[in-house]
């Protein structure tokens, strides 16, 4: 399971960069609209968007952030809403995509796929699921197969890295010491240079989860919450700590 602290996250992108490189993904128009989220959203060329809020009470204006990408479902929609079988949860829990078998054009005859539509976590205008299959660049719209975070599965299973300064879990230091290429670690946890990222067992997660959650609604921040919270902790392989409700960050 992976947690992101967004009471830690500083709003750097440094998650968003990491995950474009070690995906190989290219660039895409972007524009300023007014929000320092940019791109505004998900794309075939991003799978993670750090997304910007502001947010004030009483006079008091401040950044929320949310790093945005997809959830790994316990029990993925996109999975069985997919007629290509083209996108498989693995042993470990992580929900990916098998780009041999993802035909965009083949699936369906609307603009919207299957995942797209029966994914249950959507964003944008006009609304869509996590899976996203193009993205504009030079002011054409390029079409891709089906993009999503997909937990960085081929490092963590990579024998080629070596891990041997992997922190023990999501509370341990050190997100440096391993290198970017050496590391079987996610991308986006290595390079967060507040450790607002960690990937541990779901119990070990979870524990810390509740317990940085109770410090904060003490310390300033009694709004604090778990996302997805209760009983929806393993509904997916993701958590997030937020400082708000989460109808304040869109959710």
């Amino acid at each position: 399971m992976m947690l992101i602290d967004t009471s830690k996250c500083i709003g750097c992108k440094a998650c968003q960069v990491a995950c474009k490189q070690w995906h190989s993904k290219t660039d895409e128009d972007t524009q300023f609209t007014g929000s320092y989220t940019n791109p505004p959203d998900k794309s075939g060329a991003n799978l993670n968007v750090v997304k910007f809020f502001e947010h004030g009470n009483n006079g008091d204006l401040r950044f929320l952030f949310f790093p945005d990408r997809c959830r790994h479902c316990e029990n993925p929609m996109c999975v069985s809403a997919c007629p290509l079988n083209a996108i498989v949860k693995l042993p470990m829990g992580m929900v990916v995509v098998n780009e041999a078998k993802c035909n965009p054009s083949a699936c369906s005859g609307s603009a919207i796929k299957p995942c797209q539509l029966h994914c249950p976590f959507k964003s944008g205008f006009p609304a869509l699921g996590v899976p996203r299959y193009q993205y504009v660049k030079n002011a054409a719209v390029v079409e891709t197969k089906s993009q999503k975070c997909d937990f960085c599965y081929d490092r963590i299973h990579n024998p080629d890295l070596k891990g041997n300064n992997d922190p023990p879990s999501a509370q341990a230091g050190g997100r440096f010491g391993g290198a970017f290429m050496n590391s079987r670690r996610p991308a986006c946890e290595l390079v967060c240079p507040t450790r607002a990222i960690g990937v541990s067992s779901a119990g070990p997660v979870i524990n810390y989860a509740e317990n940085r959650r109770d410090y904060l609604k003490t310390h300033g921040y009694p709004n604090a919450n778990i996302y997805p919270g209760g009983d929806e902790y393993y509904v997916s392989h993701m958590i997030w700590i937020l400082l708000e409700d989460p109808t304040v960050y869109g959710l």
